[in-house]
């Protein structure tokens, strides 16, 4: 079926002068975890294409190919704390992938904007982490790297006075348990600001310890405020989140044969960051996050938690952390950069340097070295080291 459509989409968008673009880019790592070493890669191709049949359509779609090479098959108990060393064995593979990654279609009328399929959905005004964006994770050694598209109707509605209504839906098998956010948006001054609501089936950490699928009800309500203060650009995003969970928190409250320890039923979220770049070209950016979903105390976590926050269905392990990123164009060509995540509640953190050059036009080369710190049984002090080397080529 998916084929039928891309062979009925490609000739509509060829009749309609389509632009093409993207880049090629490779990767080589290598991460050292106490006395285990994981040497990998890949080589990915993008091929986007885009276009206008007529000035109120935009018809667009981008393929991925993405081939790995050296260790592909990972145990994930290397990367839990206290478990390394435990002989435990589940192996996660690294999937070679040819996928159409977004696919859509953009409508433009003079009192709405719709855009229909899959697309790139990222709500949110911090960098490393959006309490308000239940579509999406990242790593945090690459907050800004690009993010998988997400099947979905999305429609703005312009307010005026840089006010606008914005809404998502990801259509499911009836409109209760489709995943729904609506958007607030505006302005006043230097400062932009958005109130959001959203539902979605959720799996909660509840859920997925006893094993049964997305269906726990989680309800957020938060907003953002980004604007700049004394030439500092400040912003902070919160999230105020319940869960309302399915019959099996019912079946195992009540049963005396599963131990079980009642899950919260509410928790916040927020961030603070600012950043500024000085007289000198050095940039710098920083963030706090606070969420209450983690856990507080290192001696709280039990293998669940550790699962869970690898599976990205979190924003964070633990409850604290901080974020720190340093750029400075020092060469004409080249720039240096450094970024630091701390994890405030085990004492454990990372440090990362990066060069990049642009090498030739279009054309950059990274590479990115990480340095750990902390006990080995806290959620980086696990690991020793790390190596990265990118090299991209846009056209």
């Amino acid at each position: 079926m998916k084929s039928w459509g891309i062979i009925l989409f490609l000739p509509l968008m060829l009749w309609a002068q389509p632009e093409f673009f993207g880049y090629f880019e490779s990767e080589a790592d290598l991460m050292q975890l106490g006395t285990v070493n994981y040497n990998f890669g890949y080589n990915k191709f993008r091929l986007d294409v885009e276009a206008r049949p007529n000035d109120n359509v935009l018809i667009g779609a981008n393929v991925n190919i993405q081939k790995y090479w050296g260790k592909t098959s990972w145990n994930i108990y290397d990367f839990l704390p206290g478990y390394a060393n435990s002989g435990l064995v589940q192996n996660i593979e690294l999937q070679d992938t040819i996928m159409v990654d977004n696919v859509y279609m953009r409508l433009t009328f003079p009192w709405l904007d719709m855009t229909l399929g899959r697309q790139q959905i990222s709500p949110g005004v911090g960098y490393a982490w959006n309490p308000t964006d239940i579509f999406n994770s990242r790593s945090l050694l690459d907050p800004s790297y690009e993010q998988t598209g997400i099947a979905a109707i999305r429609s703005v509605v312009p307010l005026g006075n840089r006010s606008s209504f914005e809404m998502v839906m990801i259509p499911a098998d009836n409109f209760e348990n489709a995943t729904k956010q609506f958007w607030l948006n505006g302005g006043f001054g230097r400062f932009d600001f958005s109130l959001t609501t959203a539902q979605q089936q959720w799996q909660s950490l509840h859920a997925f310890t006893y094993g049964y699928g997305e269906e726990d009800e989680r309800w957020l309500h938060g907003g953002s405020l980004v604007g700049e203060i004394l030439g500092w650009g400040v912003w902070t995003e919160f999230g105020v989140n319940n869960i309302v969970y399915s019959s099996f928190y019912e079946l195992y409250s009540s049963s005396s044969i599963i131990a079980y320890e009642p899950p919260i039923d509410s928790f916040n979220e927020y961030v603070f960051g600012l950043d500024h770049t000085f007289d000198n070209s050095v940039y710098v950016l920083g963030e706090y996050l606070h969420n209450e979903y983690g856990k507080a105390k290192a001696d709280e976590l039990i293998i669940y938690d550790y699962l869970y926050s690898l599976s990205g269905k979190s924003h964070s392990l633990m409850q604290d952390y901080g974020f720190l990123y340093l750029m400075h164009p020092t060469f004409d060509l080249v720039s240096l950069s450094a970024l630091a995540i701390a994890n405030f509640n085990d004492n454990s953190g990372t440090f990362a340097p990066q060069l990049d050059w642009n090498i030739f036009d279009d054309t950059n080369i990274s590479l990115q070295g990480s340095l750990f710190w902390g006990e080995e049984d806290t959620e980086f002090g696990l690991q020793d080291w790390g190596l990265r080397l990118r090299l991209r080529s846009d056209f």
